[in-house]
């Protein structure tokens, strides 16, 4: 997914992205993410099907959204079938968080 992001020409994101609590410890760790706009980016493959990781991510993105993250998700579809689509929605999804000059 990270390659499929580059050759469509977003910035390079960060792999393996660990997100700190407001004290610096590493609490969550993302699949891929833009740190300085808060956007993760998270591939759900088949082991996000079982009934405790539901729970488990559910409680993440929770945790995420209360600290100001946005999330995208994606599946095996949306990576090898609709590469632009998930282009699309990342492309998308950093100019809504790009801090605006004021």
């Amino acid at each position: 997914m990270r390659l499929v992001l580059i050759d469509g020409g977003l910035p390079p994101p960060e792999p393996q992205l660990w997100v700190p609590d407001e004290w610096g410890n590493p609490v969550v760790r993302l699949d891929l993410g833009y740190r300085v706009h808060k956007v993760g980016i998270e591939y759900d493959g088949r082991s996000h099907l079982t009934r405790d990781r539901l729970r488990a991510d559910r409680t993440r993105m929770n945790w995420l959204a209360a600290h100001g993250w946005t999330m995208r998700y994606f599946t095996d579809r949306d990576l090898y079938l609709r590469p632009d689509y998930l282009l699309h929605e990342i492309r998308q999804t950093l100019r809504l968080r790009t801090p605006q000059p004021r």
